[in-house]
């Protein structure tokens, strides 16, 4: 009897997934080299360490801080 050739055959799947609006962490954005170490010291001050942020409320925090002082 003649054996049957195994073959394999790889594909490799590449996906790009946008999201809308992407949460961080205060740790992720105070580290971001995006804000300037001043506004990295506001959020140090005005973000909770338990909670995520998009983009939007980090800009208006900073903001919301930047009007108190």
């Amino acid at each position: 009897m003649a054996e049957a050739k195994k073959t394999e055959a790889k594909a490799t799947i590449k996906a790009t997934v946008k999201i809308d609006n992407p949460k961080f962490t205060k740790k992720a954005l105070v580290s971001n080299k995006e804000f300037s170490p001043i506004e990295r010291d506001v959020l140090k001050l005005a973000l909770n360490d338990d909670k995520e942020y998009t983009i939007a409320e980090v800009k208006e925090a900073v903001e919301k801080f930047k009007e108190g002082y």
